[in-house]
């Protein structure tokens, strides 16, 4: 993992400017957000605040790892507050009509915000392979634009794939939950939760190699996907445990987050700048792995060799240098 960390700190600044891509995105749903729903938001806050959702999960996290969890208790609690948020949105005005509307809305809003955050996956990698095979780089705008059309189709594509396997593992723990393990002791939330997790680090895993064959190769983003299944075959293991170590980080940033911060605001910061950085280094785990799988020499930091890219930039930059320097002696 030492290649990838040297790749994501050679390229810091393609780190940078997805994150603000990715700040100013959320920033645009949340102001549109407020435009639509106005009042709304305010109300459902409130409804947030009123029902103590969030101390909720700090005492369901803090009772875990004190090992004093109490799933029947839990499960009352559990339905009692399901109970009250449901009577707190019925109760509510709404300018569509009603609660199920509003539910739509929101998954609605929540695909979108994760289809325009994946708009940037392709030009990340587009980025790290340019820097692997030549040295160089172009603007991340250049990228962003230039690949409009294949970013889309890959999104899409991600999009209808993964969401329905990552809301069949949320549902299907759940249904686990509820219908096999209820009457068990406090650890009955713990296996459910390491099932959940490794589910979770399979399917990133299944899709790991699809998003830098897509980048990487000239080929149509269905084939590229199935090219990024055929180079998983032999390394699978080897990306497996290197996925699982990133997004464990990721669980312990947000458990860490919900459990010692009280602030919403400021526990949604702490937790979502670590997990954006991390899903980050991640790429580039995987896009190294993918150069591995398919036999490529590549650059993982700054190198200047002779016929490269970069050092027929560098060349131009100090001919122009001493252009612009005899241009002012002469003068």
């Amino acid at each position: 993992m030492f290649k990838s960390l040297s790749l994501a700190s050679y390229n810091w600044k393609v780190l940078l400017k997805s994150l603000v891509y990715q700040a100013l995105l959320l920033a645009f749903v949340l102001a549109s957000a407020m435009t639509l729903f106005g009042d709304l938001v305010d109300r459902l806050v409130e409804i947030f605040n009123k029902n103590h959702i969030q101390e909720f999960i700090s005492q369901t996290i803090s009772s875990i790892v004190a090992g004093d969890f109490d799933s029947n208790a839990f499960t009352q609690q559990l339905s009692q507050l399901i109970s009250d948020i449901q009577q707190s949105i019925s109760s509510l005005r709404l300018p569509w009509g009603g609660a199920t509307m509003s539910y739509v809305l929101f998954a609605v809003i929540l695909v979108m915000y994760r289809l325009f955050v994946s708009l940037a996956d392709v030009v990340v990698d587009c980025q790290l392979d340019e820097f692997m095979t030549s040295n160089a780089n172009r603007p991340f705008i250049w990228f962003f634009f230039k690949k409009q059309g294949r970013t889309w189709k890959f999104s899409l594509l991600q999009a209808a794939i993964t969401l329905p396997l990552d809301l069949l593992i949320v549902f299907g723990c759940v249904g686990f939950y509820v219908l096999f393990l209820i009457a068990f002791n406090w650890w009955t939330i713990i296996p459910v939760a390491i099932i959940g997790v490794l589910f979770y680090i399979i399917r990133v895993t299944t899709f790991s190699l699809c998003l830098p064959a897509v980048a990487c190769e000239n080929i149509g983003v269905a084939k590229a996907f199935k090219k990024g299944f055929i180079a998983l075959i032999n390394r699978f293991w080897h990306v497996f445990w290197k996925v699982a170590i990133v997004l464990v980080m990721i669980v312990v940033f947000n458990v860490l987050s919900l459990t010692l911060i009280r602030n919403g605001w400021v526990s949604t910061l702490v937790s979502t700048v670590p997990s954006f950085i991390l899903f980050y280094y991640l790429k580039c785990v995987c896009i190294i792995e993918y150069f591995r799988a398919e036999n490529r020499p590549f650059f993982h930091k700054r190198v200047d060799v002779e016929g490269t890219d970069r050092h027929n930039l560098l060349l131009e930059k100090q001919a122009l240098k001493a252009q612009r320097s005899e241009q002012r002696e002469e003068r």
